[in-house]
Order: structure tokens, then C-alpha cells, then sequence
């Protein structure tokens, strides 16, 4: 019971560990965005913004890592 314990511990701090690593990613997509926007080039911002939406990268190791382990107690908001 205390090997599971700590295998799911270990899931629940990759799953963080990857979640701020998407966030980071997410943010700076953001800012190349805003960037294009406030520099009055629209298309090339529409094209970027399509082309994330066609990256399967998008869906995060993290969300794969969820799928394996779905309880990570007390975690969460150290995200």
C-alpha cells in the first residue's frame, strides 16, 4: 500500500510538473499573438492561432498522464 501511495505521488508531480510547463507554453503563444495584433498583422496572427489549433501537441503529456492516474489528492493547488 505505501509502494502505491508513492507511485501515485510520483503521478500527481510529473502531472504538475508537465501542467506548468504547459501553462508556460500556453502563455507565450499568448504573447507572440498579442505581439502580431499590436503590430496590425492580423492575418498572421489569424494563421498562427490556426495553425495551434491543428497541433496534436496541443493535447498535453499531462492530459495523458491524467487518463493513467485520475486522483492526485492534495496537489492541485500547487499548480
Amino acid at each position: 500500500m505505501a509502494n502505491e501511495s508513492s507511485e501515485d505521488n510520483q503521478v500527481c508531480e510529473e502531472l504538475l510538473r508537465l501542467l506548468r510547463m504547459q501553462r508556460h507554453d500556453f502563455i507565450n503563444h499568448i504573447q507572440v499573438i498579442h505581439a502580431m495584433l499590436q503590430l496590425g498583422r492580423t492575418e498572421k496572427a489569424m494563421k498562427y492561432i490556426e495553425d495551434l489549433a491543428k497541433d496534436p501537441s496541443l493535447l498535453s503529456d499531462a492530459v495523458r498522464l491524467h487518463i493513467k492516474q485520475t486522483e492526485c489528492r492534495g496537489t492541485v493547488n500547487r499548480v
